[in-house]
């Protein structure tokens, strides 16, 4: 892979971004056929790889060449996106556990740059505070959880026998706001509604998926600590689930709306997570996977009727299906898939859950089942009233989009559609 490096560097000298696209595309190829059936790989005291991590720097990787893609003003937000990937490979592939948590937090500052310096509207500032205020203090008990780590610094030698920590659920506090969890989540819609594109695309398809991959690599730790706590924790996210599911209902801010989603489907991914079984990350990681490929469409398209209705408000967007029926295609099949519709990887990811949910505990069938119904009841109700009715009167019916676009929005789908025929691939 060194051979390599030189080509990429130039590519960030020369600021050519379709050069750093193609040769990003050809890393992650090389990356996936190298480490394909790689059980662990130490690199060096500070880094290792296995099959989650190149997963999710893979996904990490995807995400950034799709926004190069994608944007249009990638000339202010190059250094932004490319810091950001940088710091997201660093973290999937730490090894030692002070080394994890210091690029866990300094990916907040291009974040925080991202939604303050490139945001439209004045409440950004807002947006930027909640983050801060959420994250920072969160992580402070992390801070001083891996402080008493100093015998067992890397995740290698973690085990539930490692160290006393009595209040472990203060402990993952982090990961429950990064994920985040219910009654954690406040900053995440206002961050979406803020953010750029690029922000939004980024941050639903890969920093969200930060609290659960810090959740599965202390889960040797946390297996026997967390045992006194898992129902309460399991009960509020899918109780959350449901509740934030109900409000998507009522949003009228498309943003809002699928911030809202996600925060419903990592209350899923939070449950699957603390069953503590093979199946529960097995589903977990697909899922994560799924809403990563399908969130960070649903924001590109929103940001693509947004440039020519110049309003994210759904009851403006009425007749969508006469003024742009090649964005209304699209707009269903990533609805469908955000349902878990087949034949994408979401149902794979949700089928999984429940299976190990209800293997934990038959009860978890019927909230379950509630997050299913309110899922497509939201999800349905923003089709129709988006693309049916009549059109307003102030739309630019007939207008085009840029063919990248819709090259974009295929590329999305075709991994949500080619993974769930080889799902033996995520048999870590």
């Amino acid at each position: 892979m060194k051979m390599f490096m030189p080509l990429a560097l130039m590519s960030f000298i020369m600021f050519n971004y379709s050069n750093f696209l193609i040769i990003s595309t050809f890393l992650s190829l090389f990356m996936f056929l190298k480490f394909y059936s790689l059980q662990m790989l130490i690199i060096n005291k500070l880094m290792f790889m296995d099959f989650i991590s190149l997963i999710l720097i893979m996904l990490s990787m995807f995400s950034v060449m799709m926004i190069i893609l994608s944007s249009n003003s990638l000339k202010h937000l190059f250094m932004l996106i490319t810091s950001i990937l940088l710091i997201l490979i660093l973290t999937f592939s730490s090894l030692n556990m002070f080394s994890f948590y210091m690029m866990f937090e300094i990916v907040l500052i291009p974040t925080l740059f991202l939604i303050t310096k490139m945001g439209y509207q004045p409440e950004r500032l807002q947006a930027g505070i909640y983050l801060m205020i959420y994250t920072i203090i969160a992580s402070l008990p992390l801070l001083l959880g891996i402080i008493n780590f100093k015998n067992t610094p890397n995740f290698i030698l973690l085990n539930s026998n490692c160290t006393q920590i009595k209040f472990s659920i203060i402990f993952i506090l982090a990961f429950l706001v990064k994920l985040p969890m219910f009654l954690f989540h406040l900053w995440l819609p206002k961050a979406h509604v803020e953010a750029p594109v690029e922000g939004s695309m980024i941050l639903a398809a890969v920093l969200l998926k930060l609290g659960g991959y810090g959740l599965i690599r202390f889960c040797p730790l946390l297996y026997s600590k967390l045992i006194p706590y898992n129902f309460w924790i399991l009960s509020i996210s899918l109780i959350g689930a449901i509740m934030t599911s109900m409000n998507c209902i009522r949003q009228k801010d498309l943003k809002s709306l699928i911030a809202y989603s996600s925060v419903a489907h990592m209350g899923l991914v939070l449950a699957s997570i603390l069953t503590m079984t093979f199946s529960g990350i097995y589903g977990a990681i697909l899922m994560m996977i799924a809403h990563g490929l399908s969130s960070s469409a649903l924001f590109l398209m929103v940001n693509m009727i947004y440039s020519k209705h110049h309003t994210r408000n759904i009851i403006s967007f009425k007749g969508m299906w006469n003024s742009f029926p090649n964005i209304t295609f699209w707009w269903f099949i990533f609805i469908a898939a955000n349902i878990s519709a087949p034949p994408s990887i979401n149902l794979a990811g949700e089928i999984i859950i429940l299976i190990s949910l209800i293997n934990w505990n038959h009860l978890i069938l019927i909230p379950f089942i509630f997050i299913s119904i309110m899922t497509s009841i939201f999800s349905i109700s923003l089709f129709l009233n988006t693309t049916h009715n009549q059109p307003n009167s102030n739309i630019e019916g007939g207008s085009t989009f840029f063919n990248k676009l819709y090259l974009c929005l295929f590329i999305h789908l075709i991994p949500l559609i080619i993974l769930i025929m080889k799902m033996d691939m995520f048999l870590f």
